[in-house]
């Protein structure tokens, strides 16, 4: 079969159940990981006790294949996808499933020793392993120490004070949360989901929206589609200018760091002054948005407050801009096999932005370009450019608020795919629905395509710069380990 087909055929030649989504049987599954010719980008794996799951990107269009896992075993996903890795330590750690010929050491992602049982989701959990011990020679960096928030450690093996590997150690912060939100209607679970991450408060809950939507038949209408975007751009300049302010600082760029920080308070207060909550949360509803949320004067009173700023944002970045360069370079070749997104993936050369395949989104305000260097100036330079951009879409949608489309509405299968392009990249849901409740649920955060190649990023760089770079990157722990 892999002699004549390609990998999208192999995977459509299985049994489809949902619009996206693939049933592969141990041959199609084999014959998908040998298929010959170009490897579709793969967006995300996981397992659970029943099956495993890859989810691919075909175009600009998700791609879902998943396989029966036999005896508590599986074909590895990385032995043809090197991003796989993670998520098949994952379901280890979680669920005792074992991914076969699978790249790597097999380290724990999750639990580091400290659990009161192993394969805790299991449906035969094991008992306690004992506890986990540093590799010699390593240097464990605390959060505070990295500049990250939230109980995520970093262990770095230095050679003369730099940074020569980079292990994470994400146990810390993993807080069960997907668990907690199985056999819950997914109006019982937006709450959670609106709090997964402060890197996502609008994100998160969108893409789990759109999932909820698709599985349901549903097709959100213009309007609420246009409230959508106007929030999730509003989050966009936050947050990029929350980690501008972080970079800034580890460069010793204080004056751009506080501009960055006044900017960041000026969007939060006009947001308050329209009675939301300063970082938008529990805006985002599984059918629409928030009773009484006014989007026209709360898009109208950002843009006042962050457009003037813009300028001088610009020139200050301009002054400090060479402090940055070849800086944390992350090389296009290694975005593009971790799927990288975002900020960090488009100032490498990946060029994918997942808001250019929305229905009714306004394509010519999306103008943003950039050095590809794949370094801490490219990356603050596309932000800042990003930031116009949402800024000229928020004018684009208060012209045209509502306008009408054609999108259908997809079969009612109970099960969906969502995603939404955060300021940190492509968030991605996966649900399955029974009897009007979560049955399984797989979440995807930007985070997890950093992990590979925080190594190669960081290799050479002095401990002391790593904030630094971090902040560059914009990885956010809290959507590692959920």
């Amino acid at each position: 079969m892999a002699t004549m087909m390609g990998m999208g055929r192999i995977i459509r030649s299985g049994e489809r159940v949902a619009l996206s989504h693939y049933h592969l049987d141990a041959e199609q599954w084999s014959a998908m990981l040998s298929a010959p010719g170009a490897t579709l980008p793969l967006i995300s794996c996981w397992a659970d006790d029943a099956r495993a799951y890859v989810l691919l990107l075909e175009g600009d269009r998700p791609l879902l294949a998943s396989t029966a896992v036999e005896e508590r075993r599986y074909l590895a996903p990385s032995s043809r996808f090197a991003g796989a890795e993670w998520g098949e330590r994952v379901a280890y750690d979680l669920y005792g499933v074992e991914a076969m010929d699978a790249r790597g050491n097999g380290a724990p992602a999750l639990d580091e020793g400290g659990w009161t049982s192993t394969w805790p989701l299991s449906s035969r959990p094991g008992p306690a392993a004992g506890g986990l011990r540093p590799l010699a020679g390593s240097h464990l960096l605390r959060p505070e120490q990295t500049g990250l928030s939230g109980p995520l450690e970093l262990s770095f093996e230095v050679l003369k004070g730099k940074v020569r590997s980079v292990e994470v150690c994400a146990g810390g912060a993993h807080r069960g949360v997907v668990s907690r939100l199985l056999g819950r209607t997914p109006e019982e679970a937006m709450p959670l989901v609106s709090r997964m991450t402060a890197g996502g408060f609008v994100a998160h809950p969108l893409a789990f929206a759109r999932a909820v939507a698709q599985a349901r038949g549903l097709v959100p209408g213009p309007g609420i589609r246009d409230v959508w975007m106007v929030l999730l751009e509003i989050e966009r300049m936050s947050l990029h200018l929350f980690d501008m302010a972080r970079t800034a600082r580890g460069v010793d760029a204080e004056l751009l760091a506080t501009h960055c920080d006044h900017a960041r308070e000026a969007i939060a207060r006009a947001c308050a002054e329209q009675g939301v909550s300063r970082r938008l949360m529990d805006m985002v509803a599984c059918d629409g948005f928030r009773d009484g949320l006014e989007i026209v004067p709360l898009a109208q009173a950002v843009h006042a407050a962050m457009q003037p700023r813009l300028a001088a944002l610009e020139e200050l970045h301009r002054v400090f801009a060479p402090r940055l360069d070849g800086f944390a370079v992350l090389d296009v070749r290694l975005a593009e096999r971790f799927a990288v997104g975002g900020v960090t993936g488009r100032a490498s050369g990946r060029s994918m932005d997942m808001r250019r395949r929305e229905a009714g989104m306004r394509l010519e305000a999306l103008r943003a370009t950039g050095s590809s260097q794949g370094d801490a100036r490219a990356r603050e330079g596309l932000r800042l450019a990003e930031i116009r951009d949402s800024l000229k879409l928020l004018e684009r949608i208060l012209g045209s608020i509502g306008l009408e489309d054609d999108e259908p509405a997809p079969d009612r299968t109970d099960e969906g795919i969502g995603v939404a392009e955060g300021a940190r990249g492509d968030v991605w849901y996966w649900v399955r629905l029974k009897d009007g409740r979560i049955e399984s649920l797989h979440v995807r955060d930007p985070g997890v395509s950093l992990l590979p190649v925080l190594g190669a990023m960081l290799r050479g760089y002095p401990v002391s710069r790593v904030p630094a770079a971090l902040g560059s990157i914009g990885i956010s722990p809290a959507g590692i380990a959920l």
